[in-house]
């Protein structure tokens, strides 16, 4: 099911728990920062758990939360928007792909979960197999020989 979450679009788990990237984005940006979780939430005015629930995709944050946190990053809303915008585009090329594939949909979610800079790795991966798939496939000599 999908729902509507700061103007975007978000998909429902099966348990209910709203799928969004805007948690794991932060802790992407967290970590590229070698900031910890308690310093961030400090620095944001949020608790820990709150935060880590956020980075999570536990929980939907506030504007005001994001706000928050993103200034607490160096960032702001616009280019926490725009990694997330990239972390969903993402995504749903890994779906798009599983599907190619036929993953089965426990491996997906499992995919799904991993941080932005592996997912788009994975991507990589999946877009260089599909390409090599094609050469190799138009480069193949007949098997069947002609008269000449």
């Amino acid at each position: 099911m999908t729902v509507s979450v700061l103007g975007r679009r978000a998909h429902l788990g099966g348990d209910g728990v709203v799928r969004q990237r805007v948690g794991p984005t932060i802790k992407d940006l967290r970590a590229k920062l070698g900031v910890s979780l308690n310093v961030l939430a400090s620095e944001a005015g949020i608790s820990p758990s709150h935060l880590s629930r956020i980075e999570r995709g536990l929980t939907v944050p506030s504007y005001d939360v994001l706000d928050r946190v993103a200034d607490a990053l160096g960032s702001d809303l616009r280019a926490l928007r725009a990694d997330e915008e990239a972390a969903r585009d993402i995504d749903g090329e890994l779906t798009e792909l599983f599907d190619e594939v036929g993953f089965a949909a426990a491996a997906r979610s499992e995919l799904l979960r991993l941080s932005h800079a592996t997912r788009e790795e994975l991507a990589k991966a999946f877009r260089l197999a599909r390409s090599l798939n094609r050469e190799t496939r138009y480069a193949r000599p007949s098997l069947n020989p002609t008269d000449d």
